[in-house]
């Protein structure tokens, strides 16, 4: 788990709009509980805060990203503190340090459960090891992929963004990962953590916020 959910999940309190503030359960005609949509996005990212990662493995070191920007009025040293998920082209050309390599192993499992239910793993091999842009590059890939394979496998459609009227977040599905709160235009990559398995593997866990 990642040091910037705690607080996104404050920040998120504040933040949802076209809500209901009550938070209450509301019933069907079958008397069946439905949970109010707020309170399944309050709850899931409560539970995204305490999710933890010590199990994997020693935590190594976290890799940050940072994207230049001419807005020195927002952000006064010039960088933004994260890259965009969904327009990751966009970003990588002024990502900071794009090019360094930050994992020398040629073989990487990544974990993707944010904002899912049921988490995403893929593994990617390199002969020279991994820079921040071959990284970033990578996610963006695959998150573009869940969210398809997520569309194609749920009975509980993606409400679209002119059709919500409760609020704006995206409501949760019932596909293979269960996404639930956020479209793929709302997240963002700040950190990576590496860790390293008993066995010597390396695992990176996703500093996402939205």
């Amino acid at each position: 788990m990642t040091r910037n959910r705690i607080a996104k999940y404050f920040i998120l309190l504040s933040t949802i709009v076209f809500t209901s503030c009550k938070g209450q359960t509301q019933k069907t005609n079958e008397k069946q509980e439905v949970k109010d949509p707020v309170a399944v996005i309050q709850e899931n990212e409560k539970k995204a805060t305490e999710k933890k990662s010590e199990d994997i493995g020693e935590l190594i070191y976290a890799i940050s990203f940072k994207v230049k920007t001419d807005n020195k009025k927002d952000y006064g040293d010039g960088f933004i503190p994260w890259a965009s998920i969904e327009n990751a082209k966009q970003d990588i050309p002024n990502l900071y340090k794009s090019d360094e390599i930050v994992i020398k192993e040629n073989t990487l499992k990544i974990i993707i459960d944010y904002p899912l239910t049921n988490q995403y793993e893929f593994t990617i091999t390199s002969k020279n090891g991994f820079s921040r842009k071959q990284l970033l590059s990578e996610i963006n890939l695959h998150y573009f992929k869940l969210y398809e394979e997520e569309e194609k496998s749920a009975t509980v459609k993606t409400i679209p963004i002119d059709k919500r009227t409760r609020m704006y977040n995206r409501n949760q599905t019932n596909g293979k990962y269960g996404i639930w709160g956020h479209d793929i235009a709302d997240l963002v990559l700040s950190e990576i953590e590496v860790y390293k398995t008993s066995t010597g593997r390396i695992v990176l866990i996703l500093g996402i916020e939205s």
